[in-house]
C-alpha cells in the first residue's frame, strides 16, 4: 500500500472521529473522487475529498463543478502547504465560494 493510501485513512480515521460527534457519518463513494460522503440520518448532505500534492488535476476538478452544480456541499481537505495552490485554482475555475478548504499538517517532535 502506498503512503498517500496510509494517509488518507488516518485523515479519515479523524474525520468520523470529528463527525460522530455531530451526528454525521462518513462512507466511501463507489467511484472517488470525491473519497467519503456525509450522511446525516441516511441523507447525503456533502461530500469530502481528500487530495494529496499529486492528485490535483484537471478530471478532479471537473468532478468537483458537477458536484456543486448538484447542491451537493463539497470540502476539500489538503496538504497546508498546498492551501494556496487550491485556492488559485478553484479562484480560476469560479467556485471558490462554493468549496470549503481543510487542511492536514503532520508534525514529528523527537526529543
Amino acid at each position: 500500500m502506498s503512503m498517500e493510501k496510509y494517509l488518507k485513512e488516518l485523515i479519515i480515521y479523524h474525520l468520523k472521529q470529528k463527525l460522530g460527534r455531530l451526528q454525521q457519518e462518513l462512507e466511501y463513494t463507489q467511484e472517488p473522487p470525491p473519497d467519503l460522503k456525509i450522511l446525516s440520518y441516511s441523507v447525503i448532505i456533502g461530500y469530502i475529498d481528500i487530495v494529496t500534492e499529486k492528485e490535483i488535476t484537471s478530471e478532479r476538478i471537473t468532478k468537483w463543478r458537477q458536484l456543486i452544480s448538484e447542491g451537493y456541499k463539497l470540502t476539500i481537505v489538503v496538504p497546508k502547504d498546498e492551501k494556496l495552490k487550491i485556492t488559485e485554482v478553484l479562484w480560476k475555475e469560479g467556485i471558490t465560494e462554493k468549496v470549503s478548504i481543510g487542511t492536514y499538517e503532520i508534525n514529528l517532535f523527537l526529543p
